[in-house]
């Protein structure tokens, strides 16, 4: 067998790519594994240049550099690189290369033997992206997981619990410091540090009871390995998962305040209900006494002759069981005995009638009465005596509020409902205080001064006209009290 035989059963026989290059890099020979990975014939190959086939061109002026290299060395070396196939595919080869020399010592062509290594290579990167999935799936689920901690206790205000939830957000991510996250909910914002601007964000509407109240928008910053388009498209679902868990919180949290206020409701109706018992039975039991000594201190003042001291003694007896008994109407009224007489009536006229009870009162305390009323207002259904009775008692207590004088304001509206709001410029109150301003018998003034009825009575008169009523205060800025009535065009009952 001559040399040339030889040298072709060896490339023929051996497991893997055999080819000879020139000192140029164009093909000498090459055998069939070659043809099989590479989609070319011989006969097409022979003499074209290496690098131009089958290197992609990014990668062609380090592979020629490496090609020199291995020339001007006589031993072996070894490189790992890709070639291109004629279908397009990319082959993975680890390569060994020997110049060969001729009988003078000088390189005369490169001997390249490689092996294909392309499913080992697509296997390792495969369980790298296994991997680097995994560790995101572990990041985002620890992210989740954190959240439900959160959500399990209801304790801490709502906005506690978002500004939690924002900080927490941006490690669901690789690099917690290229995110950034901003929550918005009715208006108020909550961000972490170096929020980005840029126009890769993810926004999802937060929709809560299917109404929408705010909005979640994560924002990476560009890195040139991991563009913030790509990283923000793989975390859609997650990002949508984590908004979904932010309008469940919200939704819990608020349902958990109503319940706490309609239950604060109840008790309280509960309790005005046994106080407004208990006052009616007392009111009924004193009465009929009261009565007869009234009748017969007034019986007995009209006796002639009767010495001063008794006259000022039973003078005394009569205002006093004046003043019990007008307690015992404000019981009364407040226990609702005296069921109100409904009929259409104008409540621009009841109002203006009642201020001018309290006009003198006013001016000798040096308060202005404003009247802004809506002329247009529907008519109501109402008692006009118990409708006087509940502005009489706020402008009272207003007044009362402004000892150095100052303005009480009554405004009507027509808001579906026909409204009566009463605003004065006085002291205000305290919060402890507005828990307990419809508690009968609760009261800031001084024995002499108030029997703490006045607005319990308010209360039940509004109540018993299907009203509602609502106190804001602020210390040292006023009170304003808020009630609405049912016009005669609306049949809305408040609970």
């Amino acid at each position: 067998m001559n040399l040339h035989n030889y040298y072709e059963t060896v490339m023929q026989l051996t497991h893997g790519i055999v080819v000879t290059l020139d000192l140029e890099g164009r093909i000498i020979h090459g055998n069939s594994e070659l043809e099989y990975l590479s989609g070319y014939t011989m006969q097409e190959l022979a003499g074209r240049d290496w690098f131009e086939t089958f290197i992609p061109e990014e990668d062609r002026q380090a592979a020629r550099h490496a090609i020199t290299d291995s020339f001007l060395e006589h031993d072996v070396s070894a490189f790992a690189g890709v070639i291109s196939a004629r279908d397009g595919d990319t082959v993975y080869v680890n390569w060994n290369l020997k110049p060969l020399v001729d009988s003078n010592g000088e390189v005369i062509s490169l001997l390249c033997v490689g092996q294909d290594v392309t499913n080992l290579i697509l296997r390792e990167k495969g369980l790298l992206r296994e991997r680097y999935s995994l560790i995101e799936r572990n990041r985002e689920l620890d992210c989740l997981y954190k959240i439900s901690q959160i959500m399990t206790s209801m304790e801490p205000k709502l906005a506690v619990m978002l500004d939690q939830v924002v900080h927490l957000l941006p490690h669901a991510f690789k690099d917690p410091a290229r995110t950034h996250v901003r929550l918005t909910l009715d208006g108020e914002t909550w961000k972490t540090v170096g929020l980005s601007e840029d126009i890769h964000s993810f926004a999802e509407p937060l929709l809560v009871n299917e109404e929408h109240r705010g909005m979640l928008t994560v924002s990476v910053d560009n890195d040139d390995d991991h563009p913030s388009p790509a990283i923000l498209r793989h975390k859609k679902g997650f990002l949508v998962m984590v908004a979904k868990q932010v309008t469940i919180l919200i939704g819990k949290k608020e349902t958990r305040r109503a319940k706490q206020a309609l239950e604060s409701q109840l008790r309280q109706a509960d309790r005005l209900a046994k106080i407004g018992q208990f006052s009616a039975g007392v009111a009924h039991e004193i009465n009929e006494p009261l009565a007869n000594i009234l009748g017969f201190a007034q019986l007995a003042l009209q006796t002639p002759n009767l010495p001063e001291q008794a006259t000022n003694d039973l003078g005394n007896i009569v205002d006093s069981s004046l003043h019990a008994r007008e307690i015992i109407r404000k019981l009364m009224f407040f226990s609702r005995q005296f069921p109100p007489q409904k009929i259409s009536v104008n409540l621009n006229e009841l109002v203006d009638q009642a201020l001018h009870i309290t006009s003198a009162n006013a001016k000798r305390s040096n308060v202005e009465i404003r009247r802004e009323f809506d002329e247009a207002l529907p008519h109501i259904m109402a008692d006009p005596q118990h409708i006087k009775q509940v502005v009489v008692n706020l402008a009272a207590n207003a007044i009362q509020a402004m000892p150095d004088g100052g303005t009480l304001t009554a405004r009507t509206v027509d808001k579906g409902d026909v409204y009566l709001i009463m605003e004065d410029t006085g002291t205000g109150m305290a919060q402890d205080t507005l828990k307990q301003m419809f508690s009968p018998f609760y009261t800031t003034k001084d024995v002499d001064k108030g029997t703490g009825l006045g607005l319990s009575v308010v209360h039940g008169i509004v109540k018993a006209h299907n009203g509602f009523i609502q106190v804001n205060s602020t210390m040292g800025q006023g009170t304003q009290v808020e009630i609405a009535f049912p016009s005669q065009r609306n049949t809305t009952v408040y609970p």
